[in-house]
């Protein structure tokens, strides 16, 4: 029985043309520090870093190349943010459709948490703002819900910030890859995104990218070799390198340079749309399941999650994998908030999470297991 993945808001299978064969060319033909040596190897390195982090600027709308951090993972970029922004005592404005990559490193140091109200569908009010949220240090946005896919309104709760002053973080970690947006599509300060989701790289990366103004403010999240300024016991003043110590994700970095150079966004997201669509209906007539999130598929990405209201969702998981060789997540997806606003806490749901890759065929499939498991 052939695979059938459907965990790609968990990371994205299969990945783009030639990631593997990148990762592999590095390790095997290059396998240099960048930074560190003069030597054509070296200096190869070097150039791949500079041309992934150009295509990044270019499709992300960051004005500045320098200002693309790469980071071990998206959840180190929010930490980054977060950790360097925040203080104990700071109120931060969130959604209340978080995962726990915001809201944990909130708790652990004691910021004040300002969640803006979604509605039933799982997209946030953006005129219904908490009481003190004009005095927020910080604004963290995830762009859609890893739970039902719901779009926020990133950009209108960012305009309604800007008289405050209050830097806006994004994370990107279920859009960026699959749609084209810019930070100033978004009125945002900050943007982080992994690189093995949308943008189907490997694992292990992360992108941090910042306005001039939070490059400025942000302090270094720690400090180490940079190849420069060695001579100085202080982290370089300048970017990236005041962000970056230590060695870069060399494999990672050149498997998302290969996968930047693949793919039309547009067609991705036309593509996403059509199965989210497919899905939906499908699951439309289904006794015995409930599913979260806006049944309008200009509304949200393309991951749909399954309350199943008879039978236990851990155990239908694992009866789609060894009945149906259907891979999914199932449980609270590190977002409890995210299900307690749509009303699927404690018991979760099971998370179906398509890719371009995925076909009509294989959606038909998941929907009959559904019917004969609901």
């Amino acid at each position: 029985m052939t695979d059938i993945y459907m965990d790609n808001a968990c990371t994205s299978f299969p990945k783009a043309e030639g990631v593997s064969d990148a990762v592999k060319y590095y390790l095997d033909k290059v396998c240099a520090n960048a930074g560190r040596g003069s030597y054509e190897r070296a200096t190869e390195a070097g150039m791949t870093i500079l041309e992934t982090r150009e295509k990044l600027a270019a499709m992300f709308g960051c004005s500045d190349p320098k200002r693309v951090i790469f980071t071990p993972g998206n959840t180190v970029a929010l930490n980054m943010v977060i950790q360097g922004l925040v203080k104990k005592g700071d109120k931060v404005l969130v959604t209340s459709m978080e995962h726990n990559a915001v809201i944990r490193p909130l708790v652990m140091i004691g910021a004040e948490i300002l969640r803006i109200p979604a509605d039933g569908e799982g997209i946030s009010i953006a005129e219904k703002l908490p009481d003190g949220y004009e005095k927020a240090k910080l604004c963290v946005l995830t762009h859609a819900s890893n739970i039902c896919g719901s779009i926020q309104p990133v950009a209108e709760i960012s305009e309604r910030l800007k008289p405050y002053g209050i830097p806006v973080a994004v994370d990107a970690a279920q859009t960026a890859g699959h749609f084209a947006f810019t930070m100033e599509d978004l009125g945002t300060d900050i943007l982080c995104m992994p690189a093995h989701k949308g943008l189907r790289g490997p694992q292990g990366l992360g992108v941090l990218m910042m306005s001039e103004q939070v490059a400025e403010l942000l302090p270094p999240f720690m400090a180490g070799g940079t190849g420069s300024v060695s001579h100085s016991y202080d982290m370089p003043p300048f970017l990236p390198d005041r962000f970056e110590p230590g060695t870069l994700n060399l494999p990672g970095i050149y498997g998302l340079h290969a996968a930047l150079r693949h793919g039309s966004l547009q067609d991705r997201r036309q593509a996403e749309k059509r199965q989210t669509r497919y899905f939906l209906d499908g699951l439309k007539d289904i006794p015995g399941i409930r599913v979260p999130g806006p049944d309008d598929e200009e509304k949200r990405v393309g991951v749909i999650s399954v309350d199943f209201l008879r039978r236990d969702n851990a155990d239908v998981a694992f009866r789609l994998e060894e009945e149906y060789g259907i891979l999914v997540r199932c449980g609270l997806h590190c977002a409890p908030d995210a299900h307690k606003t749509v009303g699927t806490f404690p018991e979760g749901t099971v998370r179906f999470s398509f890719s371009e890759y995925t076909t009509e065929e294989e959606m038909e499939t998941a929907l009959e297991a559904i019917r004969n498991l609901a």
